[in-house]
């Protein structure tokens, strides 16, 4: 009765053995989901860190000459890229002022200097537009000027006006 058993056994484990021989070891298969990336950018302008721009006229000699040579200043500002250009406005609507008793005024003009396209790579960022603005000064000679706000014996000593230019992105 054992060997009849063993018979069983023996033919119901080849049969097993001829089942796992013909299925495949792996059901392998691929599918791909689409997904989308979103962000929602605040678009942005910041000025460049730096010393605040000074506007210096140097000696103006009353009565004489303008002074020499015009001054100019640059103020740098980074933009978002691709945002549109900055605009800029002078306190008071425009460049004039008056500064010890002397007119002056004061221009802007604007120029893209540099931008590199954002990047795809592991932890890069894009790099900005960047902007350098130009004040230049003109002060028109022969003016005769004011002590005012200085020592009126000798007129000595240095003005200083402040003036705000707003830019505007």
């Amino acid at each position: 009765m054992k060997s009849l058993h063993m018979k069983k056994l023996a033919v119901l484990s080849i049969a097993a053995s001829a089942l796992f021989a013909v299925t495949p070891a792996t059901n392998a298969a691929t599918m791909n989901n689409n997904f989308d990336v979103n962000v929602d950018l605040a678009a942005s302008c910041q000025l460049v860190a730096g010393p605040a721009p000074v506007l210096d006229f140097g000696v103006y000699t009353a009565f004489v000459g303008a002074a020499t040579p015009a001054p100019s200043a640059n103020i740098g500002v980074e933009c978002t890229r691709n945002l549109a250009a900055p605009t800029y406005s002078f306190d008071g609507a425009t460049g004039y002022g008056v500064l010890a008793g002397l007119n002056y005024n004061v221009t802007a003009a604007d120029a893209v200097v540099g931008g590199n396209p954002a990047t795809a790579v592991a932890g890069g960022i894009g790099t900005p537009d960047t902007y350098t603005i130009t004040l230049s000064g003109t002060m028109d000679p022969l003016q005769a000027g004011s002590c005012a706000g200085v020592d009126a014996a000798t007129c000595a000593g240095v003005q200083t006006a402040t003036r705000t230019l707003t830019i505007t992105y």
